[in-house]
């Protein structure tokens, strides 16, 4: 008889997970060869030499793409979900070899503005989707997300965005990961290692990025995901920039209570083109992890030093970026209810030229000019008032958020560093 892989086995080998994660770049409409590329992402999930336990998705704008990726890969990953939120949906979906038996999503307060249409990020309503399963006998917490895009790293005006993001997707895995849960979280940061928003992701979380925890790495090669010289969507002049192109796509990783966790394999195992075509899978490369599990022997993991210190740096960068963007709100909300009091005098002189003598083209005109500018009148109202305050408010929480937490390492600290002392003392005497 043969035994279902999601079945419950004996846990006291090893076990190997293999993860992938993909932003598929799907917006009906504007991403080129879409419906290909997507075809050929199916293909090779299921026809390829790996077999996936987990596969992370961002991106698939459309109901029907998930649809056809579920169906397509059903023999494979016969477990699925898709995240729905925001306008046109979170863009997140979850393929798994074993059942989702639990699901959840949490959208984020912070997710741009809604006048950025080229943008469109509020209108995607991104988050993080939380998935609970069981595998090979092991309880996993799965999720997937998407943070905000950068657009300008010299003026980037949603960082703020992207670090409350960040530290609000870490607080609630958190809060609901139990600790016999190994946590797999992937997905497109939006962020380079060296940014506030992943160090917070990786250190407030507690987690592993399974690259940097790689044994093995393609010299010369930093594990870049986005923007790559080989990837066929590459725009040549972000290369003069940056030739290497850019990692912000990561699967991270925390050990249970009950067994550890090590990277085997992390790297980008698909071709740089799809077969017998000359484009790639999509703008961004697939990144697979292969983790070892291995059960732990009673075995109580304690925060070293350097790992509660770059803890307590990434949060005091957050909270610097937090209190720049509770100014830049402010700022925007003057801007915004200024521009509102400018379109409300227009409405002014539109009532007093109401009273000449204009002949009814000329009023046509005018009336049209005045639905106008109530338009924007309305818009910059509600920008400067009700938007204004969620902005305000949702940057204001992850503040206090993370100055509760820092207040908890200034303890920690304070703890290690008598510990430190007393252990010098001893060597003295």
């Amino acid at each position: 008889m043969t035994v279902p892989e999601h079945a419950e086995k004996d846990n006291t080998m090893a076990v190997e997970i293999k993860v992938l994660t993909l932003n598929v770049w799907g917006i009906p409409g504007i991403s080129k060869n879409r419906e290909a590329r997507l075809e050929a992402i199916a293909n090779q999930l299921v026809t390829g030499p790996d077999e996936f336990d987990f596969v992370f998705l961002q991106e698939v704008w459309s109901k029907s793409d998930f649809i056809f990726l579920e169906h397509k890969v059903v023999k494979k990953l016969p477990y699925a979900h898709y995240f729905f939120s925001g306008v046109v949906g979170s863009g997140l979906c979850v393929l798994s070899r074993s059942p989702l038996t639990e699901v959840h999503f949490h959208k984020f307060p912070l997710n741009g503005y809604p006048h950025k249409l080229l943008h469109g990020d509020w209108w995607g309503g991104k988050g993080v989707g939380l998935c609970r399963t069981t595998c090979h006998g092991i309880s996993f917490l799965l999720a997937n997300t998407h943070l905000h895009a950068e657009y300008d790293s010299k003026t980037d005006e949603y960082v703020h965005h992207r670090v409350a993001q960040a530290f609000q997707t870490s607080q609630m895995i958190r809060f609901v990961r139990q600790p016999d849960d190994v946590l797999i979280f992937s997905g497109d940061f939006n962020c380079a290692p060296t940014d506030i928003a992943y160090r917070i992701a990786k250190f407030y979380g507690c987690m592993v990025d399974s690259y940097t925890d790689s044994p093995d790495k393609n010299p010369g090669c930093s594990g870049e995901t986005n923007e790559t010289p080989a990837n066929s969507y590459t725009n040549v002049k972000t290369l003069i920039a940056n030739p290497s192109g850019n990692r912000i796509d990561y699967i991270f990783y925390q050990a249970s209570s009950t067994h550890k966790v090590k990277t085997k394999v992390c790297d980008q195992p698909w071709p740089q083109r799809v077969p017998q075509m000359n484009f790639s899978f999509s703008d961004h490369e697939a990144v697979r992890s292969v983790l070892t599990l291995t059960p732990r022997k009673d075995e109580e993991h304690t925060e070293s030093t350097s790992e509660v210190q770059a803890q307590t740096d990434a949060l005091l960068d957050g909270a610097a970026v937090c209190e720049q963007g509770l100014k830049k709100v402010t700022v925007n909300r003057r801007v915004h209810l200024t521009l509102a009091t400018f379109f409300t005098i227009l409405q002014l002189v539109y009532l007093a030229l109401l009273s000449l003598d204009i002949t009814p083209g000329g009023r046509v005109a005018l009336g049209t000019a005045s639905l106008i500018g109530m338009l924007f009148l309305a818009y910059f109202l509600f920008m400067g008032t009700v938007f204004f305050h969620g902005e305000y408010n949702g940057v204001k929480a992850t503040k206090l958020a993370i100055k509760c937490h820092l207040e908890k390492l200034k303890e920690k600290n304070a703890k290690i560093f008598e510990e430190e002392r007393k252990r010098s003392l001893s060597f003295i005497k």
